[in-house]
This record gives C-alpha cells, sequence and structure tokens, in this order.
C-alpha cells in the first residue's frame, strides 16, 4: 500500500479543473472527515458529497480517498495543520 501512495499518477491530469465545491470536499477528504461529515459542514445531500469525491477521483487519476488526502497535501490545498486544529476545536 505504501508503494501505491508514494508514487504519483502516471496519467496527467484532465483538463477539467476541480471545481470550487469539489475542492472543498477534497480539503475535508484530507482533513479525515466522512461524508457524512462532509455533508454536514457543506450543508449538502450524502449522495452529493460522494458524487463530488467520485468526480475528483476521476479528474486526478486516482483510486483512493487516502490518495486523494495525500495528493491535497502534496500540492498545498490542504495541510495537517487544518487537521488537527479542527480535532482541537471539536
Amino acid at each position: 500500500m505504501l508503494g501505491v501512495l508514494s508514487h504519483p499518477p502516471q496519467e496527467p491530469l484532465t483538463a477539467d479543473p476541480l471545481t470550487v465545491r469539489e475542492l472543498q470536499v477534497l480539503r475535508l477528504v484530507a482533513q479525515g472527515k466522512s461524508n457524512k461529515e462532509i455533508a454536514e459542514q457543506l450543508v449538502i445531500a450524502d449522495m452529493t458529497v460522494r458524487a463530488h469525491v467520485s468526480n475528483i477521483l476521476s479528474k486526478l487519476h486516482l483510486a483512493s480517498r487516502t490518495q486523494a488526502a495525500l495528493f491535497a497535501l502534496r500540492k498545498g490545498l490542504a495541510t495537517l495543520e487544518d487537521s488537527q486544529i479542527l480535532e482541537e476545536d471539536g
């Protein structure tokens, strides 16, 4: 599993950039939030979160939420500090 996570996707990213909402969802995924938690925070349906996650994985050619979280961290879209701050506030 570590080998899979340490290697970036071989295919180039799609020409379609992530939408603002997809970026919000990606940041929350990187913070370890569940679909239900993301839905509650963004005030959207759980099924909508699932659709956004699916679109994110497709656009970035990733296989899992874990890979998406690592992608967000590597690209500076989220930080480990974001997650720690939320845990302390929770």
